[in-house]
């Protein structure tokens, strides 16, 4: 379904989401999260072009990094990569996001997210951990994670470039909570 096919019932779509499995998946998910279509802001980090190019890579190789994505008609349109932090502990991180903008009010970030919340609970996660900017260009991304349950926890000014501050958000796990928000979407 293109942007341009798509009903004002935007929640009709389901998205199939794929685990990246091969280099060329890997490739793919990066050119998109890298490219134009994917973040308002595209002043990366040298750390984040680095990031994003080798965390897909890696979830071929390292069981704790998850690297997903949708596509449509061979075009990668959504992904995400998280990863169980360094502690092994049952903490989870999610590192990256992004959904083409020709399909960001298809859902398919809350798919995204609540696919990785079911993982992380299945595999005996007590908590997600994400950040995001403090720009105006990420405000669309601190209301997903504030309506996916996720809490403000800090901020640290001037983090990623003098004048853009990172914001640290949590959510803690709790298997019948995600079960029941499962039931009610179905």
């Amino acid at each position: 379904m293109s942007p341009s096919q798509r009903t004002a019932s935007h929640n009709l779509y389901k998205a199939e989401i794929n685990p990246v499995q091969s280099a060329t998946d890997a490739g793919r998910v990066t050119d998109f999260l890298l490219g134009e279509h994917c973040f308002d802001d595209q002043r990366f980090t040298p750390g984040e072009v680095e990031q994003l190019r080798w965390l897909p890579v890696q979830s071929l190789q390292e069981k704790h990094i998850q690297c997903w994505f949708v596509e449509e008609k061979g075009e990668v349109i959504a992904a995400i990569i998280f990863m169980e932090n360094e502690h092994r502990s049952g903490g989870y991180r999610l590192e990256y996001f992004g959904v083409h903008r020709g399909y960001r009010s298809c859902k398919l970030g809350w798919q995204l997210i609540e696919a990785m919340f079911r993982y992380c609970v299945a595999e005996d996660g007590r908590y997600v951990e994400t950040f995001t900017c403090d720009l105006p260009e990420y405000a669309n991304a601190r209301r997903l994670f504030e309506r996916n349950g996720f809490v403000f926890m800090c901020h640290m000014p001037d983090y990623y470039y003098a004048g853009e501050g990172k914001l640290l958000y949590m959510k803690h796990l709790n298997d019948a909570a995600l079960r029941s928000a499962d039931s009610e979407q179905q």
